[in-house]
């Protein structure tokens, strides 16, 4: 999709070679992902798990400028939190400098670190495929894996219940996007349960 080697090589001149094997790795894990969930564009997802982290790396003042640029729902919570930046400055770049129109790659970019409500199965598979890319080794990650491959909504209920465990440990402020996404999937796997 999209000339997936034009976007290669922006990654290897503006990523460290860790962000570069990562960035691959999370291409490769939604392609998995996309296949096994029947998912039908595995070009999409490889292309959006591909270019997830294209701003992780720029400096802090050019995510800013990125993020603030963005029609994309901007929290408070967000614009206080360096570390989500990326995302959203990522889908403002691919938007403005590439000229990427699908809603869809652009908001799986977007979402990647925080997830929100209503996320589609693209969206699902690039947040799970960056949790559980091969390089990945914090605790519990192969519980993660096995979690994300029983299906992409066990995936993100287990994936978010961590994500926010986390926040709350260091302190941190919680999206509110993070929170809508945990009670939504948190229903739809209560309702599945009977």
């Amino acid at each position: 999709m999209e000339q997936l080697e034009k976007y290669d090589e922006y990654l290897k001149e503006h990523l460290s070679q860790k962000r570069y094997t990562h960035s691959k790795n999370v291409s490769d894990a939604s392609v998995m992902l996309a296949k096994k969930f029947g998912y039908p564009d595995v070009e999409k997802a490889r292309f959006a798990g591909l270019v997830h982290d294209i701003c992780k790396e720029e400096p802090e003042d050019v995510q800013y400028t990125l993020m603030m640029q963005s029609a994309m729902d901007v929290c408070a919570e967000e614009r206080s939190a360096f570390k989500v930046w990326h995302g959203i400055a990522g889908a403002e770049l691919l938007r403005t400098k590439f000229g990427v129109t699908d809603m869809d790659v652009l908001s799986a970019v977007r979402y990647h670190t925080i997830a929100r409500a209503g996320m589609s199965d693209l969206e699902k598979i690039v947040y799970l495929a960056d949790m559980i890319s091969v390089e990945r080794d914090y605790p519990d990650v192969e519980t993660m894996r096995k979690k994300v491959l029983e299906s992409l909504d066990e995936g993100m209920g287990y994936a978010l219940k961590y994500s926010l465990m986390k926040l709350v440990r260091r302190d941190a402020l919680i999206p509110h996007h993070t929170v809508e996404a945990y009670n939504e999937i948190l229903n739809k796997l209560h309702r599945q349960e009977g």
